[in-house]
């Protein structure tokens, strides 16, 4: 996934502007709309270098699990005072429960088949309190997705520049990002390449995926930041 980027992550998404300490107020304030645990305790899965659950760690007792070695590393060194955990999201197991579950900028896709989006969902909702709230924000529809854009991003720093240049593709189902990286430092001038493949999951996936995991399920069109969010609220009677 992004084990040969992951040093750079942040510095490209602060670059696009990602405002991570607003979409993390925005998820506090849903979160509490609908949570009726009664308790503090956040897991984000797919956590990557832990930006989101560093920030929610004001508001809850929380804990990170990505399946990227280099990711966590990365997160474990910003925030060595969060307990992070390395596990597939599609079947992780921590034998521990939590009132909040968060999978979000889209790393739901990475499980790429309608099947493993029914035992993701499961799964997290396995490790959900009894009126727990859930946070899953999507990737793009089969409708949305657009094949053969080319994209750039730069880093243009003093001690730092990159330029990441991505294409989009598909196959069938799975949207195929082909991502190309140019590194400079004092070191010199690095290269490398990734390629990021995601399933394109409809509404009625998402929707079908909580509602077979006992989950009273509600979508918000706008979400965080434009993508949209499901959020899944876990019955007080449900064990």
């Amino acid at each position: 996934m992004f084990s040969k980027s992951a040093n750079y992550y942040d510095e490209i998404y602060t670059s696009m502007g990602k405002d991570y300490p607003k979409e993390a107020n925005k998820m506090y304030k849903l979160i509490q709309k609908y949570l009726k645990s009664g308790g503090e305790t956040l897991l984000d899965v797919a956590c990557g270098t832990g930006h989101h659950v560093g920030l929610l760690g004001k508001y809850y007792r929380v804990e990170g699990l990505d399946l990227d070695s280099n990711m966590l590393s990365i997160a474990r060194k910003k925030y060595p005072e969060i307990r992070f955990h390395k596990g597939d999201m599609i079947n992780f197991r921590l034998n521990k429960n939590f009132d909040a579950v968060i999978c979000l900028f889209s790393s739901i896709g990475y499980v790429k088949t309608k099947s493993n989006l029914n035992k993701t969902i499961q799964t997290m909702t396995q490790h959900l309190l009894p009126g727990g709230v859930m946070l899953i924000e999507p990737w793009f529809s089969p409708n949305q997705w657009r094949t053969g854009g080319v994209f750039t991003v730069h880093v243009n720093k003093p001690d730092l520049k990159i330029t990441r240049m991505s294409h989009s593709s598909r196959k069938g189902n799975i949207s195929i990002l082909n991502f190309q990286y140019l590194v400079g430092t004092s070191k010199g001038i690095q290269y490398s390449a990734e390629q990021h493949q995601l399933g394109l999951f409809t509404k009625k996936d998402y929707l079908e995926a909580f509602r077979k995991a006992g989950l009273k399920v509600i979508h918000d069109t706008n979400g965080l930041d434009g993508r949209g969010l499901y959020i899944g609220i876990k019955p007080l009677d449900k064990k």
